[in-house]
């Protein structure tokens, strides 16, 4: 080889090489840094944008997960009313059943009956004020004269989001069994007194009452029935609250998997590249002692 005095070609090829090397070095150092593999497009095009609908699937997932947590916030609401007033109920069937006995005469059924009629009302106003979020739960689809009361139970059926996606063909009210969609229909969940309701008299003297022995002896049929609509209420949102505990574990399992796969495509093998960021060091130093 012939000698060359203008340029040192071999000190270009060494600071070409150092070159080389110092962006490779940077590169891990970066990734041990950031604790991702994939920083920028350049890294890795087509697993960033994998990784990139990965990351908004879990959101979307974990979202999912909080509606149907709200969900059941909404049912365990419901279900407290209902057991107060079934708890109403029963003290309704017992002075039902003091009512009936001749052991009490006329004037003391006229003091159980205002305890009987206070307690209807208060029937009344816990059907009316159990609410989530300003949605009635227990009232029924209530046909009331009060607008405000209309419009805050006309939101039937209601609709939990508990799927990451939506798909209108599968998922509008117009499919019976929807994918991401969990309906909760209140409508035939009416706790008020009333004929549509418990169906035990708006008034003191109206349908059930304990102003006389009769009245009282029939009282006591009325509350039963009236016991076992309650206990059919809060059967339908026991099983609707088992559905969306299924629907949270499932959610959860979902994205944890997704998180994982994520991660395989996204996050730094950390032994790995240790091994290159000792690897580049060593040629780095090696190449500046050269060039």
């Amino acid at each position: 080889m012939g000698l060359r005095i203008a340029s040192n070609v071999q000190s270009l090829t060494a600071q070409r090489n150092l070159s080389s090397t110092s962006d490779a070095n940077s590169a891990s150092m970066e990734k041990l840094a950031s604790g991702f593999r994939i920083n920028k497009a350049a890294d890795d095009s087509a697993g960033l944008a994998i990784s990139e609908k990965l990351k908004a699937d879990i959101r979307g997932l974990n979202m999912a997960r909080r509606n149907a947590s709200d969900g059941v916030s909404l049912i365990q609401t419901a279900e407290g009313g209902l057991n107060e007033v079934g708890n109403i109920l029963s003290r309704l069937r017992e002075l039902a059943v003091q009512g009936s006995s001749d052991t009490v005469g006329n004037t003391e059924r006229g003091f159980l009956n205002k305890e009987f009629s206070q307690l209807k009302n208060e029937i009344t106003r816990i059907s009316q004020s159990t609410e989530y979020n300003g949605t009635l739960l227990i009232g029924g689809d209530l046909d009331s004269a009060d607008e405000n009361l209309k419009a805050r139970s006309n939101a039937y059926p209601l609709e939990i989001q508990i799927g990451k996606n939506y798909f209108a063909s599968m998922d509008s009210k117009d499919q019976a069994a929807p994918i991401n969609v969990l309906r909760i229909d209140l409508q035939d969940i009416n706790s008020t007194v009333g004929e549509k309701g418990l169906n035990l008299g708006d008034g003191a003297d109206d349908g059930a009452h304990v102003n006389s022995k009769e009245a009282a002896q029939q009282t006591i049929d009325r509350v039963d029935q009236a016991i076992t609509k309650v206990s059919g209420y809060r059967s339908t949102l026991g099983a609707l609250q088992n559905r969306l505990n299924s629907a949270m574990s499932n959610l959860s399992v979902q994205a944890e998997n997704a998180n994982a796969a994520n991660s395989r495509i996204r996050d730094t093998d950390f032994a790995e590249e240790a091994a290159k960021l000792t690897q580049t060091n060593i040629l780095k130093q090696s190449g500046v002692r050269v060039s």
